[in-house]
């Protein structure tokens, strides 16, 4: 399962987050961006429970971290040029 994970840091910690993320195995991608949030990254679970857990006890325990809000994938890869929308 995959899951973007948008997360606040504390002022002046986003390369330290940054670099601790990119650490964790289960981190696919990680990047500071501009807006709400500091970092927004892409992680990837076996399952819903497995998202969870790497959230809960990975991603909100990196020193830095002040709140998290993780969205879940909850399609596939579409190939746009088969569906009704390319029309």
């Amino acid at each position: 399962m995959k899951a973007y994970v948008l997360i606040k840091t504390l002022a002046g910690t986003e390369d330290a987050v940054l670099r601790d993320l990119h650490e964790i195995p289960f981190t696919e991608e990680a990047h500071k961006v501009f807006g709400p949030f500091d970092i927004v990254a892409e992680i990837r679970g076996r399952d819903m429970e497995a998202v969870v857990d790497i959230v809960t006890s990975r991603i909100r325990k990196v020193n830095g971290v002040s709140d998290t809000h993780t969205l879940l994938v909850v399609d596939s890869e579409l190939d746009i040029t088969q569906s009704s929308l390319a029309s």
